[in-house]
């Protein structure tokens, strides 16, 4: 098929222009960027869990090590990462799973009202 490109230059062909499939390629890279898994997403929900907690407790986020909410969080992924890199892909989907469990897990902490205690365990005592 031939294009009338003489009849209105401006008009693009039926062929994606190059800013167009650099458009889609860079969206999906930031798509990709902002992909989390759920070993990334337990740092989140712990830390907005102890955030809560530690409103009652007679603690601070520098007992955790951490600076605030987001140091921790920045914290256990950066420690997550250095740990991902190590795992070979067989362990790495097992680490995954258990992220998923404990994620499951700290929703019925909180469901059943124990999150402060069992998280109080395991971070400060």
């Amino acid at each position: 098929m031939v294009e009338q490109g003489t009849e209105n230059p401006r008009v693009g062909g039926s062929t994606p222009s190059l800013a167009t499939i650099l458009a889609i390629g860079l969206s999906g890279l930031w798509a990709a960027a902002c992909v989390t898994d759920d070993c990334e997403r337990l740092c989140e929900r712990v830390g907005n869990r102890l955030s809560s907690c530690l409103d009652d407790w007679p603690a601070t986020w520098a007992d955790l090590d951490a600076t605030s909410r987001a140091g921790f969080v920045d914290d256990c992924k950066q420690s997550w990462a250095r740990q991902r890199e190590q795992l070979e892909p067989r362990e790495l989907d097992d680490a995954l799973l258990q992220c998923s469990e404990a994620g499951d897990a700290l929703s019925t902490m909180r469901q059943d009202g124990t999150v402060c205690d069992e998280l109080r365990a395991l971070y400060l005592d």
